[in-house]
């Protein structure tokens, strides 16, 4: 046995991203095989217990605690420190360990794990509590909301087992705004997520860019790319850095409440902008929309592209950095967050056939798709006029 798994780690370490994902998936598919009907609902059950016990254990700072020790704690150590009870702790933590949350050395003697570092994390932190505070409640709504809808697919932002869970008539944007304490942990979700990948290897930008000579934008030239949504800011200023020459040619808007609370960026234009009305850049090469499109339903989604393709000319480009699902065989962190999307705003991940027919309503055709992270399925969709 552990020369087979000896072997696994191996492969997986000489392997790229797609092989890690098909490893991952076929080792999956052999515990569940392997797995009696006991087991499968004993998972089951572990599953709903696993996330609130992690939760409880970030509110107490113990994996921070535990992960930054010079050597093993015991549960009398960690009570000193928490405040929490030992009796609470030790019963805690046992189940913890039995979840590889944490690593147990000793009897009542813990040290960090490979889990315990990620939980520890700022990312880490924020994704649990972003997940088990907001989506999980809505999660837990679904069944009764698809009850009371005759189990009818979401196609509106209006009415979502979102709106049930928290008994309000606000989208899922306005409310988080709302509420400091579950905004705060999406907004470093958020952050966490950006990044400079979707440029690897995209020859159309990469071209396009580098024509863009390294003398101070003028007045009358045309703007180079708009991040659309783009939050604060981190994608252009990304972009910035690898393309210096682009500085003074990029801006970025978002909503009156998200770009008023920043800083100025060298070489990026702020502006407020909704997408829902009229794109007042006109004529820019690129229109980047990062994350943007998988939080509506399609008559919103249609909406969104179609204020942008006002704007374009026959040298523009939208570019939606976004999910292509798979016609099959999609891994289950995308079809999650399909699930995630559908019951917080009515949104959707697409596969590429919803993807033609979404840029077909906007008068806009695909021109081709660049993916980049396989594991994800992570593509720019680039769009032009027809």
């Amino acid at each position: 046995m552990d020369a087979i798994v000896t072997q696994i780690r191996d492969l997986v370490q000489s392997s790229d991203e797609a092989t890690r994902l098909d490893i991952q998936k076929a080792l999956r598919q052999v515990q569940l095989d392997l797995q009696d009907p006991k087991e499968v609902l004993m998972d089951l059950a572990n599953s709903f217990l696993l996330g609130s016990v992690i939760r409880i254990g970030l509110d107490l700072k113990l994996f921070r605690v535990i992960a930054t020790a010079q050597k093993p704690l015991t549960v009398h150590q960690l009570a000193d420190i928490t405040g929490a009870s030992a009796g609470l702790l030790e019963r805690l933590l046992r189940y913890l360990a039995s979840n590889n949350a944490v690593k147990e050395v000793r009897p009542n003697e813990y040290a960090a794990s490979n889990r315990t570092h990620i939980f520890a994390s700022e990312k880490g932190e924020a994704m649990v509590c972003h997940g088990l505070d907001f989506h999980a409640l809505h999660m837990l709504a679904m069944p009764e909301y698809f009850k009371e809808t005759n189990y009818q697919d979401i196609t509106s932002n209006k009415y979502t087992p979102f709106h049930k869970a928290f008994n309000t008539d606000l989208n899922s944007f306005d409310w988080l705004v709302q509420h400091p304490e579950h905004f705060v942990p999406f907004q470093k979700v958020m952050t966490s997520l950006e990044g400079s990948e979707w440029t690897e290897g995209f020859e159309l930008l990469d071209s396009e860019a580098k024509h863009i000579p390294s003398t101070p934008a003028q007045p009358s030239e045309r703007i180079f790319l708009v991040d659309v949504g783009g939050g604060n800011g981190h994608q252009s200023i990304q972009l910035g850095r690898k393309y210096p020459n682009l500085l003074g040619r990029l801006v970025l808007q978002d909503l009156p409440a998200v770009v008023g609370a920043l800083s100025p960026i060298e070489g990026v234009k702020i502006e407020a902008y909704s997408f829902f009305e009229k794109q007042p850049v006109v004529g820019a090469k690129f229109y980047y929309l990062r994350r943007i499109m998988h939080d509506w339903p399609d008559q919103d989604a249609t909406k969104i592209l179609q204020n942008i393709a006002v704007a374009m000319t026959s040298h523009s480009r939208i570019l939606i950095d976004d999910a292509v699902l798979p016609d099959t065989g999609a891994v289950w962190q995308v079809t999650m967050a399909d699930l995630a999307m559908m019951n917080s705003c009515g949104g959707v991940e697409r596969t590429k056939r919803q993807w033609e027919s979404l840029a077909d309503a906007a008068g806009l055709k695909i021109e081709q798709i660049h993916s980049y992270v396989a594991s994800t399925y992570t593509s720019v969709v680039v769009l032009t006029l027809k």
